[in-house]
């Protein structure tokens, strides 16, 4: 089943998420003991409109109402929001207002974009993904987009393969933090 996050999902959401994270291996990520970074993604979790806001997160559950697997995602023009909301909230975990954790574009305009889709690994092979990647088909074309997209780590071709099988097209790259990109559309 997939469902809207809740607030009380963050302790299992974050574990799931966390992969993506240290795959992009950022060093403004790097840098900050974990025990401050979980405090600093719980805090957005539970605000309103934070790039990994629970608004913006779907999760495949498990039997027990359990997230198993997430996907985040957000229209195009939320980008100049998304990571500003977050910046309030750094001295309440010891960061300096000037901290940058993430600052790049990554999607274009008149795109519904994926930020983050990872399933917990003891759940891979189940086609969890790509169950999420076809609900947030729905959810674009819902809200009036004829453009789904994602980027994808260079480095990563376990999830490149996912992305092409499901109709991504690669039409530039870019950068993102410390590494290289593949910006991924699919028409809707």
């Amino acid at each position: 089943m997939i469902r809207r996050a809740k607030k009380s999902d963050f302790p299992f959401i974050y574990p799931i998420l966390k992969q993506i994270f240290d795959e992009m291996d950022m060093e403004s990520i790097k840098k900050l003991p974990e025990s401050q970074f979980y405090d600093l993604m719980k805090l957005g979790f539970i605000s309103e409109d934070y790039r990994y806001s629970y608004r913006r997160i779907w999760v495949a559950v498990n039997n027990q109402d359990q997230p198993v697997g997430m996907i985040d995602m957000y229209p195009y023009h939320d980008q100049s929001i998304i990571d500003f909301v977050l910046k309030k909230e750094y001295p309440k975990v010891g960061l300096p207002t000037q901290t940058v954790i993430f600052e790049d574009q990554e999607a274009w305009p008149h795109e519904w974009y994926i930020d983050a889709l990872a399933v917990d690994p003891k759940h891979w092979g189940k086609h969890i993904a790509s169950q999420l990647m076809d609900f947030a088909e729905k959810i674009a074309q819902n809200k009036g987009y004829k453009l789904i997209s994602l980027n994808v780590d260079k480095e990563n071709p376990r999830a490149q393969q996912l992305y092409v099988h499901k109709g991504y097209k690669s039409k530039n790259e870019m950068t993102i933090g410390d590494r290289t990109y593949d910006h991924m559309v699919k028409e809707i």
